[in-house]
């Protein structure tokens, strides 16, 4: 055995040192050896794989340009079949009363619909409609009368002690009110655009609905067999999320402007049934429709007398309780609920998308995409199990 300084030093056998030096200069020679031979050129790529990638960036290109002329379009069709979702239960049962018959349960049902929107609507316009047509037809006459205190404008401008900011901006409120009263043209395009688009999404919800069955079979015809059984019960799930919830959210607001109306009739304010149609719309509008709807009421109730506005803010604010811990949970006991975070994203796309209509079709829709992707994911557990052969009762997946 070495000791002392010796045993610091190892001897190797010949072959083995020079079998190591073989190895450190085939390590030291292998990157160069790499980085000499990996030199790609675009003469070296199929001229294939670039006509490929030019086809594909192109056809993006184009499809891209194509959605975004034809987005109104697109807005158009996807509230037809909101609606057509919606409608759908009534035309059923419609149906078969009518002897089987869908197109004239499909007419019934629309028509119907429509003759209730435009009395509802009428029943709206009706009561103020000479107040809209003087002030509609002379703005700046109207802003001059409201300096004076003159007119419904004037009256209101002084219950509101706002005198002062009217006269001192008189000038300014009358030539922004004579451009508005000029733009005639822009005014008639607006109502025309908007006349068409009513027409168009009603002519669309029909075909929907008349033709809803041979669209579901072709749909179907189009999925593997074994999966059509959970495709149409996953679909049938989420148009009732969708037609549930919008049918509970228009009884809870029948029921909001009920309580208003009948609160603002005991209250003398004028023009109840005006008020109480707005708390009803607004109370359609997810999160902030109650207190927007409720705001107005209290406001034209002060204007009317202090007292009546202090009585129907208790009002409004007691019921609002009773509303969100009585009425909205027994109506939508059985339909979807949605994460409040996911509704004011969901309100924020859709009002970007389809305007004040897009914030009233948001919360259905979330719910929708919430039962399609929980009814998936429950078939895909059952996919995969693999149950014993003596099991008899069916297995829930269910959330609890």
């Amino acid at each position: 055995m070495l000791t002392g300084p010796e045993s610091e030093r190892l001897v190797l056998p010949r072959s083995a040192a020079q079998s190591a030096e073989r190895d450190a200069a085939n390590r030291s020679s292998r990157p160069a050896a790499t980085s000499s031979t990996f030199n790609p050129s675009w003469s070296e790529v199929p001229w294939r794989t670039i006509i490929a990638v030019v086809g594909v960036l192109l056809a993006t290109y184009i499809l891209l340009v194509l959605v975004l002329a034809t987005v109104r379009i697109i807005a158009w069709v996807a509230i037809a079949g909101f609606f057509a979702i919606v409608l759908a239960p009534l035309v059923r049962r419609v149906q078969a009363r009518v002897g089987d018959r869908r197109t004239v349960a499909t007419g019934i049902v629309v028509f119907t619909t429509l003759g209730t929107i435009a009395g509802t609507i009428t029943l709206f316009i009706l009561p103020v409609r000479k107040q809209l047509v003087d002030i509609l037809t002379d703005l700046p006459g109207t802003v001059h009368d409201a300096a004076d205190g003159k007119g419904p404008i004037g009256n209101l401008v002084k219950k509101l002690h706002i005198e002062s900011y009217v006269q001192h901006n008189e000038t300014k409120l009358a030539k922004a009110a004579a451009r508005l009263n000029e733009s005639t043209f822009d005014t008639a395009t607006t109502v025309l655009s908007a006349t068409l688009a009513f027409v168009t999404i009603t002519l669309i919800t029909f075909l929907f609905l008349s033709q809803a069955e041979a669209m579901g079979r072709a749909a179907t015809s189009l999925i593997p067999h074994r999966r059509r059984a959970s495709v149409r019960r996953i679909a049938v799930e989420a148009a009732g999320a969708v037609s549930g919830y919008v049918i509970g959210n228009l009884l809870v607001s029948l029921v909001a402007g009920v309580a208003a109306f009948t609160c603002l009739v005991s209250l003398g304010v004028p023009s109840p049934v005006v008020l109480a149609l707005f708390v009803a719309f607004a109370d359609l509008l997810p999160l902030i429709g109650a207190t927007l709807g409720a705001a107005v009421g209290v406001l034209a109730a002060y204007l009317y007398s202090p007292t009546a506005g202090l009585v129907s803010l208790i009002f409004f604010v007691v019921y609002q309780q009773v509303e969100n811990g009585l009425i909205y949970p027994w109506i939508m006991a059985r339909k979807v609920n949605v994460n409040p975070l996911v509704i004011i994203l969901s309100v924020l796309v859709g009002v970007e998308l389809f305007g004040i209509l897009g914030a009233l079709l948001a919360v259905p829709a979330s719910g929708a995409l919430q039962v399609i992707i929980k009814s998936a994911r429950q078939e895909y557990q059952r996919e995969q199990l693999v149950l014993p052969d003596n099991m008899t009762q069916p297995l829930d997946l269910s959330d609890k």
